[in-house]
């Protein structure tokens, strides 16, 4: 089982290497009009019992037309920025919001009624024009809805991107029970912690399928966030 820093640690690679410093566009934070995702719109999650995985995060991102929430720094992330938008079902971060793409992407997902989940892809190229086999690195992270012993402020839709900030900064820092796995610089990695630590064998199952192939919906997000990166993003400094 890893630590806890441990974990931390591969979620921090992509960023860490990313050397492009180009000038940076500033772009205007707040609330702007819906930007829709191309193409027919997916059905969504229903609700459902364990915890939100990566397929169910895609689908609820997929549901629905993405409206603008801002783009700044992103806890635990030192140079780049990232970009949120929502949609009825979820808030959707692409956490490394640069206007010239990279070889690392990154999803976090979050939803009210399910948790969070985060997917973290990294090729020897553009992501978006990868596909699983390229990969080098690729995994799934889920957490559920923090509990009341957490202390965090409830999670809302609504949330500015400040809001949604200071939640993650405090989520960040509060270790919560989580479950993980996938391949990391070509190395099988995977588990869960805190309690959910019983959890591992149906999280595994649950997500192999995913991990072996990926999906067209991810495939899908990866592009569409990638092309919003150019209008939203902003270089690292």
């Amino acid at each position: 089982m890893m630590s806890s820093s441990c974990r931390a640690r591969w979620w921090l690679l992509a960023c860490l290497g990313l050397a492009a410093c180009g000038g940076a566009r500033r772009v205007e934070h707040g609330r702007h009009n819906a930007t829709p995702i191309r193409g027919v719109p997916v059905e969504p999650t229903r609700p459902s019992q364990g915890l939100y995985a990566a397929d169910e995060a895609l689908r609820d991102a997929l549901s629905g037309p993405w409206q603008y929430v801002g783009t700044g720094k992103w806890p635990g992330i030192r140079r780049m920025y990232a970009c949120a938008f929502r949609n009825e079902r979820v808030l959707v971060v692409n956490v490394y919001c640069g206007i010239t793409e990279r070889q690392a992407f990154r999803l976090d997902v979050y939803s009210p009624t399910r948790g969070r989940v985060r997917i973290y892809a990294e090729a020897k190229g553009l992501v978006s024009a990868r596909r699983r086999p390229d990969y080098f690195t690729f995994m799934v992270e889920s957490e559920p809805l923090p509990g009341p012993d957490a202390r965090l402020p409830p999670f809302a839709l609504g949330m500015s991107f400040d809001e949604l900030r200071g939640y993650e900064e405090r989520r960040y820092s509060a270790f919560l029970p989580t479950c993980y796995g996938g391949l990391e610089l070509s190395h099988a990695k995977g588990g869960c912690l805190g309690a959910l630590a019983g959890s591992a064998p149906a999280w595994a199952d649950r997500h192999r399928a995913f991990l072996d192939a990926a999906s067209e919906e991810w495939y899908r997000v990866v592009r569409e966030a990638s092309a919003l990166a150019t209008r939203y993003g902003r270089e690292p400094d």
